[in-house]
């Protein structure tokens, strides 16, 4: 059998040269396929939080905090998040449910600790309430906090304390049959 530049053995696939695999390849680039794949996954985490509008009511700065957190004539399940961190988004979806079985008996916010550029909004806040991680959801009463879930998606999780806290919701009625 004759081995030339353009023949190979029957059966074994022809052999890649060894600069174009790898991280670089010939031009000195990276292949695409990570940043697209990096690109799909954020699209995908986006979707699943479901990027509209979140619920919660904002909190936008440390006397707006005094006043509608710890002042608060109810129990505050706040948020500290982070600007532009999908796992906040995805955790403000996980609040909806709870925000229709206690709307009337819990006010649920969300406070942008740190902005999308990692700078620290606050750092009072940030150092009082020794916050290492994003999401973390603290429940206040009575302007003390009671308890605290640190990148915790379950709702039944926040239930179980809120039932303690204010009762559980109110039974759903189904509508009237005709």
């Amino acid at each position: 059998m004759r081995h030339g530049a353009n023949t190979h053995p029957v059966g074994v696939p022809p052999r890649t040269p060894p600069d174009a695999r790898g991280p670089a390849n010939r031009t000195g680039r990276r292949p695409a396929a990570p940043a697209a794949g990096l690109l799909a996954g954020v699209i995908l985490a986006l979707a699943a939080a479901g990027c509209g509008p979140s619920r919660l009511k904002t909190i936008g700065n440390e006397i707006a905090f005094e006043e509608q957190v710890l002042k608060a004539d109810r129990p505050v399940v706040l948020e500290f998040g982070k600007g532009g961190c999908v796992w906040c988004m995805f955790m403000d979806s996980r609040m909806e449910p709870l925000i229709d079985e206690y709307q009337d008996r819990v006010i649920f916010a969300r406070f942008e600790l740190v902005n999308t550029w990692h700078k620290v909004l606050s750092r009072t806040l940030w150092k009082r309430y020794r916050i290492g991680l994003f999401p973390t959801v603290v429940l206040f009463v009575g302007g003390r906090e009671k308890k605290r879930w640190v990148v915790d998606y379950n709702p039944d999780n926040y239930r179980k304390v809120l039932n303690e806290v204010v009762g559980p919701p109110a039974p759903k009625t189904p509508p009237p049959r005709r």
